[in-house]
């Protein structure tokens, strides 16, 4: 018996891929009665290809990026806050380019969920900043500016052994506060340079794993 659809194999789709179709008797309801009919069925996969240069690397990469402010030193405000709005910003850019070119549906998407955890990551990345900040205090931000590691090597002499070579060393700030606060932050930043990239692989992992 002769195959009742023919598919020209030539036949491309820009996103999709037809993986299989095959033909089924059905039977509508009209007011008029009940009628048979021959339904075909196209069952269509997306290139993952497509998806896959265009939405996950790109939004990847600036995931990645987000974390450079990790290895900029605290008192760079201006760096780190740029880096981390822009990465910000060029995502949420980037999704809407993304699903421009899907269907509107009602249902969460696969897509959805991976913008939406690669935002998370970015915006936490950036919160990552303010808690570091925080600890840096005004001390680091406002108080030890403008003076050079000089006046803070004499500042640690006045407070450990008493001695002050000018006048001007003991209007430095204290010191140990400073020190204190920096050093946390420091410790912050280390603990997230591992722990944002691995946060990270297991999204990966249990992403593929479940949409693949």
């Amino acid at each position: 018996m002769t195959d009742p659809l023919v598919v020209n194999p030539e036949i491309e789709l820009p996103q999709l891929d037809i993986s299989n179709n095959y033909t089924t008797d059905c039977t509508i309801e009209y007011s008029t009665g009940n009628f048979t009919c021959l339904a075909v069925v196209f069952n269509l996969r997306r290139r993952l290809g497509y998806h896959l240069f265009h939405t996950y690397i790109p939004s990847a990469l600036i995931v990645v990026m987000s974390w450079i402010s990790f290895w900029i030193k605290p008192e760079a405000i201006p760096a780190r806050v740029t880096l981390g709005v822009t990465s910000l910003l060029t995502l949420a850019t980037q999704n809407t380019q993304s699903q421009q070119s899907l269907p509107p549906v009602s249902y969460v998407k696969a897509i959805d969920v991976w913008m939406s955890s690669c935002s998370v990551f970015v915006f936490l990345s950036l919160m990552e900043f303010a808690v570091v900040n925080n600890y840096m205090g005004p001390v680091a931000t406002k108080a030890m500016k403008g003076y050079s590691d000089e006046d803070l090597s004499e500042a640690i002499d006045f407070n450990k052994n008493g001695y002050n070579k000018d006048h001007r060393s003991s209007e430095v700030p204290k010191y140990d506060t400073f020190c204190h606060g920096r050093e946390t932050a420091l410790c912050i930043d280390k603990f997230s340079r591992f722990f944002f990239p691995f946060s990270f692989f297991i999204l990966n992992v249990t992403y593929w794993t479940t949409f693949l």
